[in-house]
């Protein structure tokens, strides 16, 4: 079965850039209304978004602008997607961040480069990388069941993740990012009965290394160049990831490069790396990129990960308030 997304609406946070972006832009092409949810647009978001601004027949893209570390934004944000398209059909809360140094494990809260508060109780990266999503998942299914058109396993609505192939291993520079993308696989899991039960598919995918501003334009970038400072040429790239982010909503498998075929249902996570697709069971997973040339899978220079971790932990009072 192929579900058609024209007429339908989306809510996609993150959409200013990367991945997200990518994934409204097939959405549009496609005839689906998208609410763009995040601080700002960048050049290549505002000229998508201007596109598809004008009221007509066809498709209409929206931005408004979203902490999504607020729950009340996050509120406003699904608010505005009822006022401007009357309902909607699929989420993705696709904004994240890569453990900055305003809220990495390795920058205690109090700290010099810290953002996290001490008497906040929070940490930045958990906010938006987790709790975020968890939460943007229980207003969409909030919304779903309360439609006047309840949902159907012909008009399935969908709530698609975007995971890491994080959620598969350990790097210790950056645990929050770690835990985050390993807590939302399981979250993934968990919702795996909702499309049998409430005709609602929460899936997602987890890609290897993705050629966007995350990594080309902040403090990691060192991270994806060799020696002579030649950047990393082993890329999965945002479009083929917002292409299986596509077919989750509107297919119930998905080929891999052999041709083989994956199935796509309820808690789904679909590995994409380097124009490859695996699925990662909850059971019994292989390590990331099996079956696949492996590229595209780690960053080329982790060196530089270490050494921003050993230079924050070796300075005097480590960690103390």
């Amino acid at each position: 079965m192929t579900r058609s997304v024209k007429g339908k609406s989306a809510i996609v946070t993150g959409a200013g850039s990367g991945i997200n972006l990518e994934f409204a832009r097939v959405l549009l092409q496609n005839g689906c209304n998208v609410l763009f949810g995040d601080l700002a647009l960048r050049p290549e978001a505002e000229k998508l978004v201007d596109q598809y601004s004008q009221k007509g027949d066809g498709p209409r893209a929206v931005f408004h602008k979203t902490n999504v570390a607020s729950w009340h934004n996050l509120n406003s944000l699904f608010k505005t997607a009822e006022t401007e398209f009357g309902t909607f059909d699929i989420v993705c809360p696709g904004a994240g961040i890569f453990e900055p140094p305003f809220s990495s494990w390795w920058n205690p809260p109090g700290s010099e480069k810290s953002q996290d508060d001490i008497v906040g109780d929070r940490y930045k990266s958990i906010d938006v990388n987790l709790t975020h999503p968890i939460r943007s998942t229980q207003l969409a299914i909030s919304h779903f069941l309360s439609s006047s058109k309840p949902a159907s396993q012909e008009d399935l609505k969908t709530v698609v993740h975007i995971s890491s192939i994080a959620s598969e291993m350990n790097f210790t520079p950056v645990p929050l990012y770690n835990a985050t993308k390993w807590g939302l696989r399981g979250f993934i899991y968990t919702m795996a009965e909702i499309e049998e039960t409430r005709h609602v598919r929460v899936a997602g995918v987890a890609p290897g290394i993705v050629r966007t501003p995350l990594w080309l334009e902040t403090d990691k970038a060192k991270m994806i160049v060799d020696a002579d400072g030649k950047e990393q040429n082993e890329w999965t790239t945002p479009e083929e990831v917002a292409e299986v982010m596509y077919k989750i909503c509107t297919e119930n498998e998905i080929a891999n490069a052999k041709g083989e075929l994956i199935p796509i249902r309820g808690g789904s996570l679909i590995e994409v790396i380097n124009g490859d697709v695996r699925d990662v069971p909850i059971y019994g997973a292989q390590p990331p990129g099996t079956g696949t040339d492996g590229k595209g899978l780690m960053i080329s220079n982790p060196t530089e990960a270490w050494k921003d971790m050993n230079a924050a932990v070796e300075k005097p009072g480590w960690g103390k308030v």
